[in-house]
């Protein structure tokens, strides 16, 4: 039986990239002594995968991974005996157990959800007092938003608009704070960095250094732009 754990990774364990990650829950499941199953062959190892890996530097409150479990075992026992595992800076907050149609959650996600926000109150783009009407202009009225992305095989030209589900921008203590709901996965990996960047272009705003911004994971999602699901809410904990 499979099942879904939604965990936090915050504060110190940004730092920390997805290998090491693994790694650590890889044993911290083998501590917490869960019945997980283990691959056939030479060199077996634990039935795990994650969701899409969280970039260095970022946070996140909506982080996923999926397991295999010999036998059924208490989700709200499971739940306790991992936090019990954890480090600081990692919390669990969900275990479900997954129907058996349920995809996998590396391959399921479509979207995920951030907050973007800059770490400098004196960045440039705090001195904008209109921009919240020049982000209509960008994205609302606009009806392409086309930039160079450069990938692993090279550069290549791509239209932003249809992978951006939301974009909005709050004032907070006259620092913008950016909403958004992008393309996520395989095909069409949006990072909120890319967006912001060809926003400050737009703008007429200097390149950044992308630590300059402060940047949270909120959720992912499986489905289609108009009916997306967090993939926290498939499942149950029986």
């Amino acid at each position: 039986m499979r099942v879904r754990i939604r965990f936090e990774k915050t504060g110190i364990m940004r730092y920390v990239g997805h290998l090491d990650l693994m790694r650590f829950f890889q044993k911290a499941v083998k501590r917490s002594e869960l019945p997980i199953r283990y691959s056939e062959g030479f060199n077996p190892h634990q039935i795990m995968s994650f969701a899409s890996p969280l970039g260095v530097g970022l946070t996140s409150v909506g982080e996923y991974m999926d397991i295999d479990l010999k036998q059924e075992v208490d989700a709200e026992t499971a739940l306790k005996t991992l936090n019990d595992n954890m480090v600081e800076g990692l919390n669990i907050t969900s275990f479900k157990y997954l129907p058996d149609d349920a995809e996998k959650c590396m391959s399921a996600v479509t979207a995920a959800s951030y907050i973007v926000t800059y770490k400098d109150s004196k960045d440039d783009a705090c001195y904008i007092d209109n921009i919240i009407d020049l982000k209509k202009k960008f994205f609302d009225e606009a009806s392409s938003i086309n930039i160079v992305k450069k990938t692993k095989k090279g550069e290549r030209e791509l239209d932003l608009k249809p992978l951006i589900y939301k974009f909005n921008i709050s004032i907070e203590e006259g620092v913008p704070v950016y909403e958004l709901l992008l393309s996520s996965g395989s095909t069409d990996n949006i990072k909120p960095e890319l967006l912001i960047k060809a926003f400050h272009e737009f703008l007429g705003l200097p390149q950044f250094d992308d630590l300059s911004l402060d940047i949270k994971r909120i959720d992912m999602f499986t489905g289609e732009p108009d009916s997306l699901i967090s993939l926290g809410d498939i499942g149950d904990e029986h």
